[in-house]
């Protein structure tokens, strides 16, 4: 696979490229883990300084070659370093880079990229012949602990306080241990196959401890029995509500008290609180509660005609997507 130029934890390292790392997602040993290594990069250059790449991750079934976010990368994109210049200049360059390396992907029956915040427009992938659709998250910016209490609903606080009488929260450091915890109770839920595995889950939180931007939160009720945990992690401008499972029986506020505790720390990191996402009605209500805002992440696909039959299909068996 294409490496930078050096061999820095940082895909490129961020004091020489500004931009160039985005999210944690963009990291090297992140996408090592992801991937076992397998996948590559296209680079656009201005005067022999980097100024964007562009992962993609190559993979074939059923005769199709197709490029899909991993599964635990949930955002990724372009990195871009923009420059300076006004709001036009800095949109246009934007634009050529962002073609240009659009431009060096190697054929595929499908491309699909499911993009990171800084992305706010898609204009050049619509110019590079790319499908696109929003999707949604909410965020929580940085605030006094006084302003994010009172920006939750009422409803919401009132869970939160009667699970800190009824709950005790303290941190997990064994990676075994959550995901043991989570498999127990996809379990309980009848999901005896989860979208993630265990050993690439495993190798990801345990990299994510060990370099100080992941945090497992977790809650013990009055008989020290673990009833719910959170998977947080960080890059340099957002916390990701990443993993999260609970107990049949855990109080009906453990999972926000974990969320609590966990948007007061992003805050004092001065780092937006990102819900990552938003998945079903349910989870719309619940993220909704902790006084957030809406903010879109766009998807963009380009595919052949067969590429995008295949794209839809879903297995008659398990209803998996093809790709995965």
């Amino acid at each position: 696979m294409t490496r930078g130029s050096n061999d820095s934890e940082c895909y490129y390292p961020r004091a020489q490229a500004s931009g160039l790392v985005p999210t944690i997602f963009h990291e090297r040993w992140w996408l090592d883990i992801e991937t076992n290594g397998n996948f590559d990069v296209v680079e656009c250059f201005e005067d022999g300084k980097l100024v964007g790449w562009l992962p993609y991750f190559l993979k074939r079934k059923s005769g199709f070659t197709y490029s899909v976010n991993p599964k635990m990368t949930h955002f990724i994109g372009p990195a871009i370093n923009e420059g300076n210049g006004s709001s036009e200049t800095r949109f246009l360059r934007k634009l050529q880079i962002t073609r240009e390396l659009i431009s060096k992907l190697p054929p595929a029956s499908v491309y699909k990229y499911k993009l990171h915040r800084d992305v706010t427009d898609v204009v050049a992938f619509q110019a590079e012949q790319f499908s696109t659709n929003v999707q949604f998250t909410f965020e929580v910016p940085p605030q006094v602990t006084d302003a994010l209490w009172n920006n939750m609903r009422p409803k919401k606080r009132k869970k939160i306080r009667k699970a800190s009488e009824e709950l005790t929260s303290y941190d997990i450091e064994d990676p075994e241990l959550f995901w043991n915890f989570y498999e127990k109770n996809l379990k309980w839920r009848g999901l005896y196959c989860s979208y993630y595995d265990k050993i690439s889950t495993c190798k990801i939180i345990e990299a994510c401890l060990t370099r100080n931007c992941g945090r497992i939160y977790a809650a013990k009720d009055k008989r020290g029995s673990l009833v719910a945990v959170l998977f947080c992690i960080w890059d340099q401008f957002s916390t990701y509500y990443y993993m999260t499972s609970r107990t049949e029986d855990a109080h009906g506020g453990a999972t926000s008290l974990l969320v609590w505790n966990a948007m007061q720390d992003a805050a004092q990191k001065g780092l937006i609180f990102d819900f990552d996402g938003l998945t079903n009605a349910k989870s719309i209500l619940f993220y909704a509660e902790f006084g957030g805002t809406l903010s879109p992440r766009y998807v963009v696909t380009r595919s052949t005609l067969i590429g995008g039959i295949a794209l839809g299909l879903k297995t008659a068996l398990d209803g998996k997507n093809f790709f995965y």
